[in-house]
């Protein structure tokens, strides 16, 4: 190593080490979460914890939220820090569960209130040289503990205080550095295992507006997936797996509170949408770990199916035959039946959701996008595959689906009952492929590309109402015999209502059948 021109020799260049940092919502009651065997296994001297408060400030108008972005002023001596901070994910569709709100700039300041100067260019226009006011306060206390391996654990619990409503809240970080990324993600599962800690659905930020302004806070992601500003196969499906475990997750409150019927459905669509990325991604993320994500998400559906069939049962048929029969007592004891059904079948999922498993399930999802398992694997060819430029296997992917689908309905008029069924089902995987990788694609032609498979899928809908319906029944008739008259004008009903589906499936094929692929030119 040669001096420079000072005589001195100059410093070797220190690699820099690359940090991840997760962040989990933490039940505000779990005080005791830091002194876990899991954290004290790691844990390398004393804990260091000191009062916290950051203040979110915006607009009067919300400006910064409007845009997806917090002003987050954290008081340090006689100055602040100020971060502008990305709440909601913006342009590029970035959404990654179970990561910290993305740090867009941060400045030292000389005094406590906020300074708008330095992030000219970075906020909306109608946020410069206009007052930003303090909307709410995350006020509390962060302890900070070191862990083996460089890992940091830290602790930031308290109330989010607004003008007319304050509540508690609590999240974990982890800064964990690349080298320990195995064991950082082994401690959350052992926290997530039996702690209430979960993958948040919203941003901290978004939370305390929600309690300043009295509504719900916006989750990071909702709806079918945007893969917009993903380049690469392996960008695709990690994107497609952030945005739709978070869209599970903005669904899951909503399905255990059990009044609204969209909390489920959307649960489900969530889980579909999630198992078809799995398996159109698979030739170049396939290994065991997806494969177990693919099975236990199966799992899920499955314990939330009851409660769907239900839903759609009494929402529709049902609602129809009891308006037709008024007064009929068989059928009013029928739809007290129902209903005593549907509150069984949500007190399972309920139970499903509150279980340990359903957060280690969206915790193995955040770590699959954060650290992506399949890269451990030697084949070749799926490392290539990963590489490849996106629209190139998307196309691919779009044909070969559309090809099934093709020829599942060959010969639409001799098609029995099961093979509507089986044209059902590749009606709905073509309608979920298309929706993963519209974004790549003009709107105009996907959209309506798309809203012909969905009336095929539909009308076939009709078609599966009588083998529902039927079930249903069935699971009524075992707890309470005797209901043979109001079952069968059930069945009846429903049959009744399906006879014309074939047509309207014939007509809706033959419009799907003369539609260009949206991918193609």
């Amino acid at each position: 190593m040669s001096p420079d021109a000072s005589g001195a020799a100059p410093r070797a260049e220190v690699p820099q080490t690359r940090v991840i940092a997760f962040e989990l919502a933490v039940a505000p009651e779990a005080a005791a979460l830091l002194r876990h065997p899991a954290l004290a296994a790691r844990r390398l001297g004393q804990a260091r914890g000191a009062e916290a408060t950051v203040v979110f400030h915006d607009t009067a108008e919300g400006a910064l939220a409007d845009e997806g972005l917090a002003l987050a002023v954290e008081p340090r001596g006689r100055g602040a820090v100020q971060r502008l901070l990305r709440s909601l994910p913006g342009e590029d569709a970035r959404a990654e569960p179970a990561r910290p709100a993305a740090v867009l700039a941060e400045t030292r300041l000389p005094r406590s209130g906020p300074d708008a100067a330095p992030l000219a260019g970075l906020i909306p226009e109608a946020a410069e040289g206009t007052p930003l006011p303090a909307v709410a306060a995350a006020s509390g206390r962060r302890v900070t503990l070191r862990l083996a391996g460089g890992m940091t654990a830290t602790l930031f619990a308290g109330r989010l205080r607004a003008v007319a409503a304050e509540r508690d809240f609590a999240r974990l970080t982890l800064a964990v550095p690349e080298a320990a990324l195995a064991d950082g993600l082994d401690l959350l599962r052992a926290l997530a295992a039996d702690r209430p800690v979960a993958v948040p659905a919203a941003s901290l930020a978004e939370e305390a507006r929600a309690v300043a302004l009295g509504v719900p806070a916006r989750p990071l992601w909702r709806g079918p997936p945007d893969l917009t500003g993903a380049e690469t196969v392996e960008d695709g499906a990690r994107r497609a797996i952030g945005q739709l475990t978070l869209a599970l997750l903005a669904a899951a409150p909503i399905a255990a509170e059990g009044s609204n019927p969209e909390g489920v459905h959307q649960a489900r669509v969530a889980i579909r949408r999630l198992r078809t990325a799995l398996t159109l991604f698979r030739p170049a993320i396939g290994c065991a770990a997806v494969s177990e994500l693919k099975d236990r998400l199966g799992a899920l559906a499955r314990a939330l199916g009851p409660a769907r069939d239900w839903d759609v049962f009494i929402a529709g048929a049902l609602g129809e035959i009891v308006a037709a029969f008024d007064g009929e007592t068989a059928i009013a004891s029928l739809a007290r039946a129902a209903q005593a059904a549907r509150a069984a079948a949500y007190a399972e999922v309920r139970a499903t959701l509150a279980a340990p498993s359903f957060g280690l399930l969206t915790l193995d999802l955040a770590a699959a996008v954060a650290a992506p398992p399949w890269r451990a694997g030697e084949d070749a060819e799926a490392a290539v595959l990963r590489d490849t430029a996106l629209e190139d296997f998307a196309a691919g992917a779009l044909s070969r689906r559309f090809k099934r689908l093709m020829r599942a309905g060959d010969g639409f008029a001799r098609l029995d009952i099961p093979a509507l069924h089986a044209l059902r089902i590749q009606a709905k995987r073509m309608r979920y492929v298309g929706e993963l990788f519209g974004g790549l694609y003009r709107a105009k032609k996907r959209r309506r590309f798309q809203k012909a498979v969905g009336a095929v899928q539909d009308a076939l809908g009709h078609l599966n109402d009588t083998a529902v319906a039927a079930g249903l029944m069935r699971t009524l008739a075992k707890r309470e015999p005797g209901r043979a008259w109001a079952s069968g004008v059930v069945q009846g009903w429903v049959a009744a209502k399906a006879a014309h589906a074939r047509e309207d499936a014939a007509e809706a094929w033959t419009t799907l059948a003369g539609r260009a692929p949206f991918w193609n030119g």
